[in-house]
C-alpha cells in the first residue's frame, strides 16, 4: 500500500480555505484517521511551515520549533520561550503566501499553559498583516470553539478504503474494512491474505489491533472500566440504556455517563430508527471496536493462556457471523454514497428489537422523485429468490412510505427466477457484492 489514497472532499475544502488567506482553520478528528496526512497532502505543492507539540520536556518543544523554521529560513532560529513563537514566525514568513500548521495543539497547551492566548492574539492582531493560512490540528473539536472554518475529520468510508488494498477481491475489501473500518493508520498492515492478518494482528499474543482498542478504551475515555463494561454489553445485544444497564451491572447513572463519553468520542451513535418506538438505541460506532467486543474479547482467555491458533479457528464462525452483520451496514453505506437520501436506518418494532426480514429502509431521492426503498441484505448461506423478495414485499406493507422500491444486496448472487423478475421490474433493485466495490 503506497501513496496518499482518498480524502477529496477534504482536500478540496482545504484548498478553498487557502484561497482566502490570511485565515485559519481548524482540522480536527479521532487520533489515526490521516489527519497529519491529509495536511501534508495539502502543503505538497504549498510553502509550508511544520510546528507540532509533543510529549517531554517544554525545552524539547522549543528547540523542534526552532528547527523547523530555521529549516523553512535558512537561517538559524532560536525560540527560548514561547511567547516568542509568533512574532518570530510573523517575521520568517514576511508576505509570502506560507501555510502554517500547528499540529498536536493540545499537548501544547500541556506544556505552556498561556499558548492558547498567544494563538489567539495572534489570530486576531496580526494574521491579517500576513499571508499565512493557519491549521490548527487535534483530537477533540471542542478546543476550536474561535476557528470559522473548521474541517473535521471523519473514517473513511469503504469505497475510499478500497484504495488501500487495489489487489484485494470484493470479499477481502469486505473482511477488512468490517475488522478495522475507515481508519488509514490500520490499513498499513493489511498486506496479504486478510484473514490471516486478522489471525496475527487479533488472535495472538502482544496483537497489535487487539492493544490499539485496549488503547483506545484507556486513553480516549475517562470512565475506562464502565465503558468496557458498556461496550462489552452491547457487543452481546443491548441496545437500549436500560438493556445496557441491565447487561453491564452498572448503575444508571454511571452507565449513562459512560455512553455519553463514549458517544462524545464517536466510539458509540445514537441510532437512527424506523418504527413505532421513539426510545434511543445505540450501536457500537467504530467498527474496530465492534469487530474486537463482538469477536476477539471472548476468546482473549484462551488466546493468553492456551493457543493464539485455536481460539481463532474457535472464533472463525463467529468472524462468519460478524460479517453478515457488517454486510448490511455496508449495504447502507451503499445507499448514503448512490442515492440523495433523508433517512436511512432500520426497521424496529415497539419492543426496539429489529426487523428480522427487513435490514433497513431508506427515504430517497431519485431523479427527483421521492422513494422509499426496503431492503433484505445476505452475505452468505443460499442466493436470493423470488420466495425471499415475496417475503421482503409482504413484510413492508406495514411500513409507511409509498412508490417503494426494493432493494436487495447479495454476496451469493441471485436465482435466475429473480433477475428475470428484476428485469421485468424495474422497482427490484438486484445489488452483487461486486456492484457495492465496483468503481
Amino acid at each position: 500500500m503506497d501513496g496518499f489514497v482518498g480524502r477529496a472532499e477534504e482536500l478540496r475544502y482545504l484548498n478553498s480555505v487557502y484561497q482566502k488567506v490570511p485565515v485559519s482553520c481548524a482540522v480536527c478528528g479521532r487520533r489515526h484517521l490521516g489527519k497529519t496526512t491529509l495536511i501534508r497532502q495539502f502543503c505538497r505543492d504549498k510553502n509550508h511551515i511544520y510546528l507540532s507539540g509533543m510529549d517531554g520536556l517544554r525545552e524539547d518543544n522549543l528547540k523542534e520549533m526552532s528547527h523547523s523554521l530555521s529549516e523553512y529560513s535558512g537561517k538559524g532560529v532560536i525560540i527560548d520561550d514561547i511567547e516568542d513563537l509568533f512574532p518570530i514566525l510573523k517575521k520568517v514568513c514576511a508576505r509570502k503566501p506560507v501555510v502554517v500548521v500547528i499540529d498536536r495543539y493540545s499537548d501544547l497547551v500541556e506544556n505552556f499553559p498561556q499558548f492558547t492566548s498567544y494563538l489567539r492574539a495572534f489570530m486576531n492582531r496580526d494574521i491579517n498583516s500576513t499571508k499565512i493560512m493557519l491549521i490548527v490540528c487535534d483530537t477533540d473539536n471542542s478546543l476550536f470553539g474561535r476557528f470559522y472554518y473548521t474541517l473535521d475529520v471523519k473514517a473513511m468510508s469503504y469505497r475510499d478504503c478500497m484504495g488501500f488494498h487495489p489487489g484485494y477481491t470484493p470479499m477481502q475489501q469486505l473482511i477488512v474494512y468490517s475488522t478495522i473500518g475507515g481508519t488509514p493508520a490500520y490499513h498499513s498492515m493489511f498486506d496479504g491474505d486478510p484473514l490471516d492478518v486478522i489471525r496475527r494482528q487479533f488472535f495472538d499474543h502482544l496483537s497489535v489491533l487487539s492493544l490499539e482498542v485496549e488503547s483506545m478504551v484507556n486513553s480516549e475515555t475517562t470512565l475506562r472500566t464502565a465503558c468496557s463494561k458498556v461496550l462489552a454489553a452491547m457487543a452481546t445485544g443491548a441496545e437500549s440504556l436500560k438493556d445496557i444497564v441491565s447487561r453491564s451491572e452498572l448503575s444508571v447513572a454511571v452507565c449513562t455517563k459512560a455512553v455519553e463519553d463514549l458517544e462524545h468520542k464517536g466510539m458509540v451513535i445514537k441510532e437512527v430508527s424506523s418504527g413505532p418506538s421513539k426510545r434511543s438505541v445505540y450501536s457500537i460506532h467504530s467498527n474496530i471496536l465492534r469487530f474486537y467486543y463482538e469477536v476477539v474479547n471472548r476468546y482473549t482467555h484462551q488466546i493468553e493462556f492456551d493457543s493464539p491458533d485455536a481460539a481463532y479457528e474457535r472464533a472463525r464462525k463467529d468472524i462468519d457471523r460478524y460479517l453478515e452483520r457488517s454486510f448490511k451496514t455496508v449495504c447502507m453505506d451503499y445507499i448514503t454514497l448512490n442515492f440523495r437520501y433523508s433517512f436511512v436506518g432500520k426497521l424496529r418494532k415497539r419492543d426496539d428489537t429489529k426487523d428480522d426480514v427487513v435490514d433497513f429502509v431508506a427515504a430517497v431521492v431519485e431523479n427527483d422523485v421521492n422513494r422509499t426503498a426496503v431492503s433484505m441484505c445476505r452475505l452468505h448461506g443460499d442466493m436470493l429468490g423470488k420466495k425471499d423478495y415475496d417475503t421482503l414485499v409482504n413484510r413492508s406493507r406495514s411500513i409507511a412510505g409509498s412508490n417503494r422500491m426494493y432493494m436487495m444486496f447479495s454476496g451469493v448472487g441471485f436465482s435466475s427466477e429473480l433477475k428475470e423478475l428484476a428485469v421485468m421490474d424495474r422497482n427490484i433493485r438486484l445489488v452483487s457484492l461486486d456492484d457495492i466495490y465496483r468503481q
